[in-house]
């Protein structure tokens, strides 16, 4: 037997849970590829994004598992497993959503500008970190660094949107998992005893 319920709470709640990273993903897109900010605001800023995106993630999670737990049967209980089967299929979706949103954002500025961009920004920040090197023995690696990475970057095939939706939910699937094992041990609920 389906059960209705399940699939319209992870299809619900995936979808918010995986809008909500699909904006914060285009915003960090935006911030490192075509905003004006420069090193080393533009690090701070995309870290501050990024712990912003965890602790969401985190959150969201948690509350959907806790409120999914709260609707079980009290006769029946919220077991370990079923929060953790809840919370890996939600990721799931999430990450088709990342995934989806990622690659429209590419598709959008044009695989040739986002190669450019990225680039660009690398470059940006070796010279940002060779300034930091007073002492000047550095340099030379930096400079080999720069060309490997641009060259890797460079070398890489253009992401099909099958690509981008695999990565994605591949990575949401993976951290989804290892916090499912958290919150699911914290959201599972014992059956109640009924006193007869």
């Amino acid at each position: 037997m389906i059960d209705r319920s399940f699939w319209s709470d992870v299809l619900r709640d995936g979808a918010l849970l995986g809008l909500a990273m699909a904006l914060i993903r285009s915003l960090e897109n935006y911030i490192m590829l075509i905003s004006d900010i420069s090193w080393p605001a533009l690090a701070y800023l995309l870290m501050a994004v990024s712990v912003a995106s965890v602790v969401l993630f985190v959150w969201l999670v948690h509350r959907f598992a806790k409120r999914r737990s709260l609707g079980a049967d009290p006769n029946e209980g919220f077991t370990f497993g079923q929060g953790l089967i809840y919370i890996f299929t939600m990721s799931l979706l999430t990450g088709i959503l990342v995934g989806l949103a990622n690659a429209l954002f590419t598709m959008g500025l044009g695989y040739e500008n986002f190669v450019e961009a990225m680039i660009q920004r690398l470059e940006q920040s070796f010279e940002y970190i060779a300034t930091l090197d007073t002492t000047g023995v550095a340099s030379g690696s930096y400079e080999q660094m720069i060309d490997s990475v641009i060259e890797a970057v460079e070398s890489q095939r253009r992401p099909t949107l099958f690509d981008n939706i695999l990565s994605s939910m591949n990575n949401y699937i993976i951290w989804g998992t290892l916090l499912g094992l958290i919150i699911a041990r914290n959201v599972r609920r014992d059956p109640q005893q009924l006193n007869y």
